[in-house]
């Protein structure tokens, strides 16, 4: 059996979806750090105050995100709610936070380092399961050529 053949039987057995479903996990938490990075380095900081807790609420119970009001350069004032939510709230009301916005967007602001382990679980998780279907690959590398 060649070799092409060894590695496409290999990768079927299982260890080929294991690394694309772990791709998957990985490119959302590093395309969400990526994005935090591009907005700290480039954006707006200002400093805001939580002044309310949105709740989400499913069959699941409640999670919380942070309502933040804060001033633009212009003196305008701005309040947004974080895409990010929690349970327990990772904020409280009256809070202060860091904020930043891209400076023509400004409805797109965040709190800085928010969602920081969301990012961080989704990348690692991603990774684990990358390692996963590259062991498993392997084993089936292993026992196929050791049947032959």
């Amino acid at each position: 059996m060649s070799i092409l053949n060894q590695i496409s039987r290999s990768l079927l057995k299982g260890p080929l979806y294991l690394i694309l479903f772990g791709f998957i996990f990985f490119g959302i938490g590093a395309g969400m750090s990526l994005n935090q990075k591009l907005i700290e380095r480039y954006g707006v900081k200002a400093p805001g105050e939580v002044i309310n807790l949105a709740n989400r609420c499913d069959n699941e119970g409640c999670t919380y995100s942070p309502v933040v009001r804060f001033e633009l350069q212009n003196g305008k004032m701005i309040s947004f709610e974080s895409s990010f939510s929690s349970n327990p709230p990772a904020y409280d009301v009256g809070e202060k936070v860091t904020v930043i916005y891209p400076q023509d967007t400004p409805e797109k602001a965040e709190i800085k380092g928010g969602g920081k382990v969301l990012r961080i679980v989704f990348t690692i998780m991603g990774g684990v399961v990358i390692s996963s279907g590259v062991v498993m690959f392997y084993r089936n590398m292993r026992d196929d050529i050791s049947i032959e």
